[in-house]
């Protein structure tokens, strides 16, 4: 063998030998990165739980549509826990059905709910029971008939929650779902009159207990008969100023200024007192009687709004608005400096501009004079 085809026959060897090893021919490998892991996986993730939220969503409002006829149908369960579920259960479709408005089925005028929540608490006052849990579930049930448009269905148990010897909370509640009922009939033109009603809530204006007395002169004045402007005429003089307040506000929805005297005073010593940024504060977690909105009456059935200093003096504003055509030129005269004040200095501006609507509306009228 010639040195030739030594060297031939050692090139592949040579050769072989002379390359690196395989694994350095490649990049080296590195992890995906976070950003790359979120692009991947996260994301579509997020879209496809949020496309499956929206598809219970729905879900949830179709199912909750039917709901209330076997919610109903469970009032009348001899087991308690479904007996409560379902009237808990009852009351939140109607709060739900009442903030979707217009798209809702307008539960709030369906007479079997309002005949089967009212014959529930019927029953649950019969039992007479002052242990806390079913003084809160005959509370409840009362506030949830407030919900309620079937006046002719709800007011015989509103009635018996009213009887003297009840809880003053349930008492209290009766009259708020009172106040409720009647404000929204009287908001859409169709003030209640139902004699039995106003002869119980006359009674009830006349009682010592204040917060009762001035929560029954409140919903009085929604209330349309001859015998409630001539109860409300006797209680614009009461010395307890919430329930003068309340009866002056019953009166100027009859368009009278019999309570000038009073919204002179509940103008003047607000910022005498300096006590309006409290209730001011209070004031958004508590109802509006008069039936301003419907979410409002259905999530705020906790308290009681009467003797709030906040809603005092924006009820007055609202009156003297209404009135300023009916005062005379020495009561506008009188008013007008007071309004101003408020319009200028009140810590709320909610106040300030009922304060200047109500200024505008007694200036107009003095320049027709």
């Amino acid at each position: 063998m010639t040195d030739t085809d030594l060297d031939s026959a050692a090139l592949p060897s040579r050769s072989f030998e002379s390359r690196p090893p395989l694994a350095d021919d490649l990049p080296p490998v590195k992890p995906p990165s976070a950003g790359f892991i979120v692009q991947l996986f996260i994301f579509p993730a997020l879209i496809v739980l949020g496309v499956v939220a929206i598809w219970w969503m729905f879900g949830l409002i179709a199912v909750g549509e039917q709901d209330w006829r076997k919610l109903v149908q469970e009032l009348q369960s001899q087991n308690l826990h479904v007996r409560n579920r379902a009237m808990f259960g009852l009351a939140q479709v109607l709060e739900q059905d009442s903030r979707r408005g217009e798209q809702g089925q307008q539960l709030r005028g369906n007479r079997e709910i309002a005949q089967a929540l009212a014959d529930q608490l019927v029953l649950e006052l019969r039992k007479n029971s002052t242990a806390k849990e079913a003084v809160a579930i005959q509370e409840y049930l009362t506030r949830a008939l407030g919900m309620m448009d079937s006046i002719d269905a709800v007011a015989p148990a509103l009635l018996v929650a009213l009887e003297p010897h009840r809880e003053e909370d349930i008492r209290k509640s009766a009259l708020v779902s009172l106040a409720y009922i009647a404000g929204r009939a009287d908001e859409v033109g169709k003030p209640l009159g139902d004699s039995q009603i106003v002869q119980t809530l006359i009674g009830t204006s006349s009682e010592s207990t204040p917060i009762i007395r001035q929560t029954s002169t409140f919903t009085l004045g929604l209330f349309n008969s001859p015998a409630v402007t001539q109860q409300l005429e006797v209680l614009v003089e009461n010395p307890d100023r919430f329930t003068a307040v309340n009866a002056a506000i019953g009166l100027a929805r009859r368009g009278s200024t019999k309570g000038f005297k009073v919204f002179r005073d509940a103008l003047t010593e607000p910022l005498a007192k300096n006590d309006a940024k409290q209730p001011a504060e209070q004031s958004s977690t508590r109802p509006t009687p008069s039936g301003e909105s419907s979410s409002s009456a259905s999530s705020t059935l906790n308290t009681d709004p009467f003797g709030d200093q906040f809603r005092v003096q924006k009820n007055v504003l609202k009156a003297v608005t209404d009135l300023a055509t009916r005062f005379d030129n020495e009561q506008r005269e009188t008013l007008m400096p007071l309004v101003q004040q408020l319009a200028s200095q009140h810590p709320e501006i909610r106040i300030r501009v009922d304060a200047e609507g109500a200024l505008n509306s007694l200036k107009a009228a003095a320049s027709r004079n």
